[in-house]
């Protein structure tokens, strides 16, 4: 049991607003995250204001607001297979926020990063009361190297916005950022989604990014995440022709550990290259490992190859 002190302290922070990361919550405060409050619409967050605070603007699935931000300072970059990604590709960050009632929110996300900003990035998530939760890079031979932090909080949206812009301030990222006004592709998009029973969304460059749901349960210290906040395996292809006829399909499996050997092994079998594998929050249950991967070749097969690897996942 909690002591009275203890609680009442937890609950003078969320009165005042501060940032509750690092804590964990008691059930009366949060209490676990329901079905019904994962329905929640746009209006459930104040998605306007942190847009404008964090200069970026995004989408709203399944209550929960996700930004993407592309680095498209760092340009054109080679990649494995001879595919030169680009930022709506693999080169690009994306902040998830899910609303959790009584003004409060869980963010969790990544940002893309040059070498020189790592350091100064995890020094600000620090000080700024988010939890530094994972580094690495995703793909081992990319010209120039790209690095990814994780990090996450619990709070008012507002506040978390405004640490995380913070942390934004200590990189290069462009700014403002929205998403790509009337997107095309030559992919055909809608029968990617279908083939890998996920939903699909159009960026830059006529890049198809394919999200697939996980449907078990997981909890992140104390607050039950939805399958939207970062946690799901998403898919990016990027068509290599003007006919869509060839692409590069980059899936970033979501897996627990019994899920790893079975999902690497069929994926190696159908010629994709696994570029990492890697753990990218703490106080997580059950664990869930991540590993990105690249293949090249005819985008349906791709996907139909994918989705074999996800039938081995909760997904």
């Amino acid at each position: 049991m909690q002591s009275t002190a203890r609680l009442t302290r937890r609950r003078a922070l969320v009165a005042g607003g501060a940032t509750l990361t690092g804590l964990a919550l008691p059930q009366t405060t949060l209490g676990p995250t329901t079905a019904a409050a994962l329905r929640h619409r746009r209006g459930s967050l104040p998605v306007d204001a942190i847009e404008q605070i964090l200069e970026a603007r995004g989408s709203v699935s399944a209550g929960v607001l996700s930004v993407s931000l592309d680095r498209t300072d760092i340009g054109p970059v080679k990649g494995p297979l001879g595919v030169t990604f680009r930022p709506a590709f693999q080169i690009s960050g994306d902040l998830t926020f899910q609303p959790l009632g009584n003004d409060l929110a869980f963010f969790n996300g990544d940002l893309a990063l040059k070498p020189g900003e790592l350091n100064p990035v995890i020094d600000t998530i620090q000080s700024g009361g988010l939890v530094f939760q994972a580094m690495h890079q995703h793909y081992f031979d990319l010209d120039p190297m790209v690095w990814f932090i994780h990090f996450r909080g619990v709070g008012r949206p507002r506040t978390l916005a405004k640490a995380i812009r913070r942390v934004l301030a200590a990189t290069a990222t462009p700014l403002p950022q929205k998403p790509a006004s009337n997107p095309a592709t030559p992919l055909d998009h809608a029968k990617l989604a279908k083939t890998l029973h996920g939903s699909s969304e159009i960026g830059d460059n006529g890049v198809v990014t394919v999200t697939v749901s996980r449907r078990d349960r997981i909890v992140i210290s104390d607050v039950q995440v939805s399958p939207k906040a970062n946690i799901s395996t998403n898919i990016a292809f990027l068509p290599l022709d003007d006919q869509g006829a060839r692409a590069a399909a980059a899936p970033d499996f979501s897996m627990t550990a019994g899920e790893v050997g079975p999902v690497c092994r069929h994926m190696r079998t159908a010629g994709f290259e696994i570029g990492c594998l890697y753990n990218q929050e703490t106080a997580e249950h059950p664990q869930l490992y991540f590993a990105h991967m690249i293949g090249v070749g005819d985008p349906q097969k791709l996907a139909a190859d994918i989705r074999a690897g996800l039938d081995h996942t909760a997904a």
